[in-house]
């Protein structure tokens, strides 16, 4: 646990410069000593104010290099308060550092201060105005001795990373603001490129990420309708597509150690795009006939239409990567033998293709109509298979694959689709939208209801069992758990069952003798920082390593996984990038001491823009696309209600000669 010798962070003042203080520093000041940060960090700027660890420091050299990076980085340039304020600011405290400045020098940054606090175009320029006045104020002393004397730089070095609570959030840490921007701009390639700087498939997570970064926005969370980042997401990656643009990737030499990826899930297609960006020669290795992992053969086209993951992935194909299909690991392939073949490093991305059993009476008794899985149904389906199931389905689970079941069911002809769920509808973990879809095309939601066993006559299904339930007290994953209602048995008539309770890796292809660790859950065992597994030079993400998340998530620990892939091919040990690094510090801010930044600019008007749906009566009878997004002035009227509330975080870290903690 750090010590906080000063603190300003939001409306909480901490200060135990001197001994006295020192020994009456309470918890319930309301700001809390750090529990995870880095030893070596000794100060953090940020848009929520200013922390001090180390006990000598001084915040002159610190605030000078946060206008600075924000200048030549991060102002947009559009207000002239932000351009020539900052301008001025950095121009006095080199006159000041160099012991060149004057006593008046205090008061013109006191006024520069309050001008971009009070007048800057956006939060960026804002902050610093707000930081200099906390230096101005609680340091003064520090600043008068610096008129007197100057000061240098000192012997930390400044590590800055951009952030917005809608960044924050996204597992690939998007630069959302900076695309929002370009979009409202009708800059439609800029924005593109943005977005493809930390994550390759904007075409697909613009229709089926869940978008916690919306969850997350400064305009959501100041009561208005957050700004559809995701579909926003969508309309720069539709645009491309739409004017058959080739994307601004130019292919690099590869020279770098070849490296084998074991799946082309979200996971593999990430760390293999980046891989090569980083000059790696790629061969994916993909089990299924085609690429795409669950997002091909695990969601329907009316929601993630095949043509958009294809030109995707053509995309990175383009860019020098081979992919090998038909390819199993631990049938055609083994870990040794890939290593013999010349590859330095191995990737594995195997995703969660095994379905989950509800482990009830008649699930595995070959009943006819009772499917072994949601999974395994949406695979035969989209893989194009021959699949018979009758005209009352029961859909057991609460997730985006038992919604996707039942809504595939109503397009291949079923009467009549239920879904059962045992807690109630506000614990589903499917996405509220797709739960509205689903109604509006029929499909009936039984929730506290409880499946007991198959009912069956002369080995066919004629219904599920069930059970009424109720919620109880929290379980481990602080939903509140169902406990059965005693006597409220009922029988529920259906001839199709398709549980869709969850899924599961198939890990088979690893033997004990691999030196690869499994854990207790099932998943593969991964340093969390590195990714490697416990067999150097073999690295893992997504859901084989987490467990069942989503797109965006796999597609994070892939990006994660190539840069570590990377310098441990480069120098023979995994080192964090500084970018990684601080990602990890924001992440460590927030867990420790809530949201970095909340917007304090207006809102601006829009917010009931709806997207063009297809008719429900239309689009049962088909897989074509059901939303079709934003027009181009609707995107514009979102876009231009972004608050573009990101600011900088800046770390002043003391230089300990540890590679792996700091970076370079």
């Amino acid at each position: 646990m750090k010590s906080i010798v000063f603190g300003r962070w939001g409306e909480v003042l901490r200060d135990c410069r001197t001994e006295e203080q020192a020994g009456e520093e309470r918890e319930e000041s309301g700001l809390p000593s750090p529990k995870s940060f880095p030893d070596n960090v000794a100060a953090i700027m940020s848009g929520k104010g200013l922390l001090q660890f180390a006990r000598e420091f001084n915040f002159i050299p610190m605030i000078r290099e946060y206008v600075a990076q924000i200048q030549s980085h991060y102002c947009c340039g559009k207000c002239i308060t932000g351009i020539k304020g900052s301008k001025m600011i950095l121009m006095t405290l080199d006159r000041m550092m160099a012991g060149q400045g004057q006593t008046s020098d205090l008061e013109v940054l006191e006024r520069m201060a309050d001008i971009l606090n009070d007048a800057a175009k956006c939060s960026v320029c804002q902050s610093a105005g707000e930081l200099l006045k906390d230096c101005l104020t609680h340091f003064r002393q520090d600043f008068l001795a610096a008129i007197a004397s100057g000061i240098s730089p000192g012997a930390v070095r400044y590590l800055g990373n951009i952030s917005a609570p809608c960044m924050n959030t996204c597992p690939c840490h998007i630069n959302i603001p900076g695309y929002v921007e370009m979009l409202q701009e009708l800059r439609y390639e800029e924005s593109l490129a943005i977005i493809r700087e930390e994550m390759p498939l904007p075409g697909v997570t613009g229709r089926i990420c869940p978008a916690p970064c919306e969850k997350a926005c400064s305009v959501a969370n100041m009561g208005d309708v957050a700004i559809p980042i995701k579909t926003l997401k969508r309309v720069a990656a539709d645009y491309e597509m739409i004017h058959h643009l080739n994307p601004p990737l130019a292919r690099v030499t590869l020279s770098g150690p070849p490296v084998a990826v074991i799946g082309a899930g979200p996971a593999g297609i990430s760390a293999a795009f980046y891989l090569n960006r980083l000059g790696h020669p790629v061969t994916i290795f993909e089990a299924l006939p085609q690429s795409g992992g669950m997002v091909e053969v695990g969601i329907p086209p009316y929601r993630q239409p095949r043509e958009v993951l294809d030109r995707e992935m053509g995309i990175i194909c383009d860019l020098g990567v081979t992919l090998k299909t038909g390819l199993k690991l631990g049938r055609e392939l083994t870990i040794p033998e890939l290593f013999d073949r010349g590859f330095k490093a191995v990737f594995l991305g195997v995703g969660s293709h095994k379905s989950i059993p509800l482990g009830i009476p008649g699930e595995d008794e070959g009943i006819k109509g009772v499917f072994l899985g949601g999974i395994d149904f949406l695979r035969d389906i989209n893989l194009g298979s021959e699949v018979e199931i009758g005209d009352n389905v029961v859909i057991v689970g609460g997730g985006n694959t038992a919604i996707d079941c039942a809504r595939t069911c109503r397009r291949l002809g079923a009467g009549q689709v239920s879904i059962v769920y045992r807690r109630t509808e506000s614990e589903m973990p499917a996405d509220p939208e797709e739960v509205d879809d689903a109604r509006e095309e029929g499909i009936q939601l039984h929730f506290l209801t409880q499946p007991l066993g198959v009912l069956s006559e002369d080995g066919k299904m004629v219904g599920l069992k069930c059970m009424r339930m109720e919620l109880g007290e929290p379980d481990w994953s602080g939903r509140r758990r169902p406990v059965p209602v005693e006597g409220s048995e009922f029988d529920l008539e259906a001839d199709t069952l398709i549980p869709a309770i969850g899924q599961t890796s198939n890990l088979d292809f690893i033997s004990p003798g691999d030196g690869i660790d499994i854990t207790r859950r099932g998943t593969i065992k991964v340093d969390p920082t590195t990714m490697m597994t416990t067999l150097a030079g073999v690295f893992a993400a997504g859901d084989a390593v987490s467990g069942p998340l989503t797109v965006v998530h796999a597609l994070a620990g892939g990006k994660r996984a190539a840069k570590m892939i990377n310098k441990y091919l480069e120098c023979g040990e995994c080192i964090l990038t500084d970018q990684d690094w601080m990602s990890d510090l924001i992440a460590s801010i927030e867990k420790d001491l809530g949201v970095l930044v909340t917007a304090r600019t207006p809102s601006r008007e829009g917010g009931t823009v709806a997207h063009t749906k297809r008719d429900v009566q239309e689009r049962i009878t088909n897989f074509l696309e059901v939303d079709s997004g934003f027009t181009q002035r609707s995107s514009f009227l979102e876009a231009g209600r972004c608050l573009r509330c990101f600011h900088l975080v800046l770390a002043a870290v003391e230089d300990t000669g540890s590679r792996s903690t700091v970076g370079r």
